[in-house]
C-alpha cells in the first residue's frame, strides 16, 4: 500500500517539531553519555600525571624482654596461682616429701628399735635440697630491665627500651633541608621494589647489617605530593613510596656519608611522632607489632 503524497508531505514536516520535544529520557540519555564522556576525559588526564617511585625499609628490632606487668595483669596472675594452688593435685616431688615426713616421724618413734650403726646415716630429705635451693636462689642476681643505654639516653643504641620494639631511623639533607625517615631509595630500573628497599638500607648503612624482609609485597606505602615549585622542577606531581617490613638480626649501622647521612637512630613506636610528624607517624603505626 503506498502511502500519498500528501500524507508523506505532513509526516515530514511532524519530524522537527518531535525532535525538538523529545521524550525526557532521552534527553537523560543524552546527559549521561555527555557525562560519561567527560569522566573519562579527566581520568585520562590524572592518568597523565607523573608519580615518582620509590622504596622504604621499616627496619624493627623486636622486643626482647616481656613488658612490665599492669596493676590489673599482676593482680590476675596472682589469683590464678591462687587458684591453681588451691584446685590442683599434688605432684611428684610433694607426694614424696609428704610420704618422707611421715617416714621419718615414724623413725623418730621408733628410734630403740633401730640398730646403732644406722642411727647416724647422713640422709639427704627433701627439707635438706629445698635450703640448699634457696642458697642459690638468694646468690642469682637478675639482669637490670634498664641497660646502661636507657641511662644515658643512647638513642643510636639497639639495648635501649628492651621491652619495646625499635625503629631505625635516618637523618638525611633532602632539597637543603634536613628530615628524618626511613632508609629510603629511588626506583631503579631492573630491580624490583623489594630490591630496591634493601638497597636503601644497604647503601645507606652499610652491609655489616643481618636483616630478614617479610615478603615480597610491601607492608604498606606513602604519597608526598609536591609543591608548585618542585612539580615544575621535576615534571613529577609527587612520590608514591612503598614500605617494606624487615626484621633486624644484628650487625652494626655505618651511617654513609656520601649519601649525605647525618645521623641515625633507634626509636619506639611512641618516639615515631617527634621524629617524623603526625601524619607520617600515623602511616607507619598501622603495622607495627607492639
Amino acid at each position: 500500500m503506498k502511502m500519498s503524497s500528501s500524507r508523506t508531505q505532513a509526516v515530514l514536516a511532524a519530524i522537527p517539531k518531535l525532535i525538538k520535544h523529545r521524550p525526557s529520557c532521552l534527553v537523560r540519555a543524552s546527559q549521561h553519555r555527555n557525562y560519561s564522556q567527560s569522566s573519562a576525559a579527566k581520568t585520562t588526564e590524572a592518568t597523565a600525571e607523573k608519580w615518582g617511585l620509590a622504596g622504604a625499609l621499616y627496619l624493627e628490632r623486636l622486643p626482647v624482654i616481656t613488658p612490665k606487668m599492669t596493676r590489673l595483669e599482676q593482680e590476675y596472675k596472682e589469683y590464678k596461682l591462687q587458684q591453681e594452688v588451691e584446685q590442683s593435685l599434688l605432684s611428684e616431688y610433694e607426694i614424696t616429701k609428704k610420704e618422707e615426713e611421715e617416714r621419718l616421724a615414724i623413725q623418730k618413734k621408733n628410734v630403740l628399735d633401730t640398730p646403732l650403726h644406722l642411727r647416724n646415716i647422713p640422709i639427704q630429705t627433701m627439707q635438706d635440697k629445698e635450703e640448699l635451693w634457696s642458697k642459690e636462689l638468694a646468690q642469682f642476681t637478675p639482669a637490670d630491665r634498664e641497660t646502661e643505654a636507657d641511662k644515658s639516653n643512647d638513642m643510636r643504641s639497639t639495648d635501649r627500651k628492651l621491652d619495646q620494639s625499635l625503629v631505625l631511623l635516618l637523618k638525611q639533607v633532602v632539597d637543603g633541608k634536613e628530615w628524618w625517615y626511613l632508609p629510603t631509595m629511588n626506583y631503579t630500573p631492573g630491580l624490583s621494589m623489594r630490591e630496591v628497599a634493601e638497597q636503601a638500607l644497604t647503601s645507606n648503612c652499610g652491609t655489616d647489617l643481618k636483616f630478614r624482609v617479610f615478603g615480597n609485597a610491601p607492608s604498606g606505602y606513602q604519597i608526598k605530593n609536591y609543591g608548585r615549585e618542585k612539580r615544575e622542577e621535576t615534571k613529577l606531581n609527587g612520590h608514591k613510596i612503598f614500605i617494606y617490613k624487615a626484621e633486624y638480626r644484628g650487625g652494626p649501622v655505618i651511617p654513609d656519608e656520601d649519601n649525605s647521612v647525618l645521623d641515625y637512630a633507634w626509636v619506639t613506636p611512641k618516639e615515631l611522632r617527634q621524629y617524623l610528624g603526625r601524619t607520617t607517624s600515623r602511616v607507619l603505626n598501622k603495622f607495627i607489632i607492639y
